[in-house]
């Protein structure tokens, strides 16, 4: 027990040197929309068999995004995951050639039993990034000459959760996460006219914060078959919540002559306290193989994002759906000759919808992924890896974004309840 806890201790040290309250500041030009881009969401394991979760459970797995999964928890166990990633994006357009990258925290979980068949479990983990930086130049009228535009967004929306679930009947499990939402983006537009230095810029600086509570529902249903073969179907439901909301606007303009503080003067300054109404989401999909050896599952997720309202952001919003399916194969897990029998192999691909139009066009990704779950050396413990590659745009007048996610988890498995004896 000792040892899990000092281990415990090391991947929170590494939590807080790595900035866990710090935002991905990955730049994308599709961030300026809505509340920025989403996350990808899951543990390392799913992520890597393509972002499937609705049939996924097991006693090594904190499967978050379907509760009802909680209930295969060991009674015996305490589960503690960490991870973090590193992403690269490129962009191109016409005449655009753009290259950012980041490396951060993805998510902070840990789970352990109730009794048999209910297991609670907590997590922290980002939401939405909203980091893009945006600049052009454009031709005025008149005696203006030329504008230079600046966009610049930062921030970003995390979530914390609790969440447990229970196992009501043979073949049925039920679930419930309520997490709190919480997080700030600021925007920052300036024009700059290039032309003479006797004008004054403008800059237009808006703040939007949100906080508030939500809930999922998820069911499963299970059937065991012959031979260690196994089906399972789930069902998760996240209903729409409020946030209340801060704006926070400001207009100034400015001048490039001076750089004291007092070479801005500001025009307007509005402060609104609101309420945001994030969408309901419907997820679905189903597992099965045999167990530890094969598994291989799809999930549909769709999220209802015409009936969401957040005041204070830019964008047209749409409803999105997205599709998911991978594969997990595991050769021999308990083989005393071979380590590369013991991996776990994992492999997926994944197509979303974004939840907001891009210059009146639907923006659609596509993304493949693979990954492995290294096996610790006398534990049930693993290390996993995923890699995400993906690409979105790239149709009409949308710029084509591609992205190289990598990420790595360590999963840590102890024997917390199990009274220690000697011979």
């Amino acid at each position: 027990m000792y040892k899990g806890i000092r281990a415990i201790m090391i991947s929170l040290l590494a939590l807080l040197a790595t900035g866990a309250a710090g935002q991905k500041t990955v730049n994308t030009p599709f961030a300026r929309y809505g509340i920025g881009t989403l996350e990808l969401q899951g543990a390392f394991r799913t992520r890597a068999m393509g972002g499937i979760s609705s049939g996924i459970r097991d006693n090594l797995t904190l499967n978050y995004l379907t509760p009802a999964s909680y209930s295969s928890t060991d009674t015996t166990s305490f589960l503690f995951d960490f991870g973090i990633d590193y992403a690269v994006a490129k962009l191109k357009g016409d005449d655009l050639r753009y290259n950012s990258q980041d490396m951060t925290f993805s998510h902070l979980m840990m789970g352990f039993p109730i009794m048999k068949g209910w297991g609670v479990a907590a997590a922290v983990l980002p939401y939405a990034n909203g980091s893009y930086d945006i600049g052009y130049k454009s031709e005025g009228t008149g005696v203006t000459g030329s504008i230079y535009e600046l966009h610049n967004g930062s921030g970003g929306f995390q979530k914390a959760l609790l969440g447990t679930g229970v196992r009501v009947l043979p073949f049925v499990s039920v679930g419930a996460n309520v997490f709190y939402m919480f997080g700030e983006e600021t925007r920052i537009n300036d024009f700059v006219f290039t032309g003479d230095n006797n004008y004054y810029n403008t800059r237009k600086q808006g703040t939007s914060g949100m906080r508030g509570f939500g809930y999922d529902a998820s069911v499963q249903f299970m059937l065991n078959l012959s031979g260690g073969r196994f089906i399972n179907a789930g069902l998760t439901y996240t209903p729409a919540y409020d946030l209340k909301t801060n704006n926070e606007d400001i207009i100034m303009r400015y001048s490039t002559v001076s750089n004291s503080i007092y070479s801005f003067d500001t025009l307007t300054y509005g402060k609104l306290s609101t309420t945001s109404r994030m969408p309901q989401s419907l997820r679905a999909g189903f597992s099965l193989g045999k167990v530890d050896k094969l598994t291989a599952g799809a999930d549909i997720v769709y999220t209802r994002w015409t009936k969401a309202s957040l005041p204070g952001t830019y964008g047209t919003y749409t409803d999105a759906l997205a599709l998911h399916a991978g594969a997990e194969y595991i050769p021999e897990r308990y083989s005393n000759y071979s380590f590369f029998d013991r991996v776990e192999y994992r492999i997926g691909c994944r197509y979303g919808e974004s939840y907001t139009l891009f210059g009146g066009d639907e923006l659609k990704e596509y993304g493949i992924t693979f990954g492995t779950g290294i096996p610790m050396k006398r534990s049930r413990s693993r290390i996993s890896l995923t890699v995400d590659l993906s690409t979105r745009g790239g149709n009409g007048s949308i710029p084509q974004e591609t992205r190289v996610s990598v990420g790595a988890s360590l999963n840590l498995y102890d024997y917390w309840f199990v009274k220690r004896q000697y011979d």
